[in-house]
């Protein structure tokens, strides 16, 4: 069966909504707040309708509830309530480093993505996964500008600094459409340059079939502050270098032998690296539930 897409009828009723959000995000561990839920929910509804029906769950023991978190087991809100501090911590973190990947030649958006995105880390083996929107024809050079750093100055690191997934700003449409990366997308957090999010969302409309509760966020664009160094290295490198960067990433994930649940992404508008993605593992767990009606 092919889990990329899924059917969404225009009215499944709030409580199965409700329910299928929480179930998804049971995967993880991971309770969500009553504004999380919103945004994650597959039914058009208001913040007040959402919560009544909400208490009414709670009440009927469909749904647990505490320090203002949902879920539908303890083991997810401890784990939420628990780890609060270190994703706050961590995000401090992530801002912090933001403004320097920011400086970066090409790079035009810092956007936060992955458990750290969610608060939902838990513990010392996490690490901050950005999402990098860059200009026309330079994400591999970008790319290699910033694995070069890495690799000198932080020793190969990727504890703060791991870079997964790179656009060109013209092409930011995703050609797979499931609920995980349409999750992944609604709960991106914008560090530097907020205003590509809206360009983001209108190039994949089709999120809005998953949560017809988001909205696409409005920002006005900053000023790129690299314009001399981006001419001088495009003179120097130039269009040659941007391939040359490409064809040697191709090769380091030919010599990875890539698994089954590898992710990589080698095209002139696209790199993405995620040699131990749980997409499907999330997918199959999603569609696995069956809600039985009471």
């Amino acid at each position: 069966m092919n889990t990329d897409t899924i059917s969404i009828s225009p009215r499944t009723g709030l409580e199965d909504a409700i329910q299928h959000s929480l179930w998804y995000f049971q995967y993880f561990k991971h309770a969500l707040s009553l504004d999380e839920l919103h945004c994650f929910l597959g039914e058009k509804v208001s913040m007040a309708e959402l919560e009544q029906k909400l208490n009414q769950e709670v009440s009927a023991g469909r749904v647990m509830e505490k320090e203002g978190f949902y879920a539908l087991e303890e083991e997810s809100l401890g784990a939420r309530i628990n780890h609060q501090k270190l994703n706050a911590r961590w995000l401090k973190i992530a801002r912090r480093m933001s403004k320097l990947i920011a400086a970066f030649p090409f790079v035009r958006a810092v956007y936060l993505s992955g458990s750290l995105s969610k608060e939902g880390l838990r513990g010392k083996d996490d690490d901050i996964d950005y999402f990098l929107i860059t200009a026309a024809k330079r994400v591999w050079t970008a790319k290699f500008l910033l694995m070069a750093f890495k690799k000198l100055f932080l020793l190969n690191s990727k504890k703060y600094f791991c870079i997964n997934l790179l656009r060109d700003e013209r092409f930011l449409h995703f050609k797979r459409e499931n609920i995980y990366i349409a999750t992944e997308m609604v709960s991106i957090v914008a560090l530097q340059n907020p205003a590509y999010l809206a360009d983001l969302y209108r190039a994949n409309p089709w999120i809005f079939r998953y949560f017809p509760n988001a909205t696409i966020p409005e920002h006005a664009p900053e000023e790129h502050r690299n314009s001399k160094l981006e001419k001088l290295l495009d003179r120097i490198l130039g269009d040659k270098f941007e391939e040359w960067c490409r064809k040697r990433f191709e090769e380091h994930v030919e010599r990875q032998k890539p698994k089954a649940e590898s992710h990589f992404e080698t095209s002139p508008q696209s790199s993405a690296y995620f040699p131990n993605s749980f997409q499907d593992q999330v997918l199959k767990h999603y569609h696995a539930k069956n809600f039985i009606h009471d």
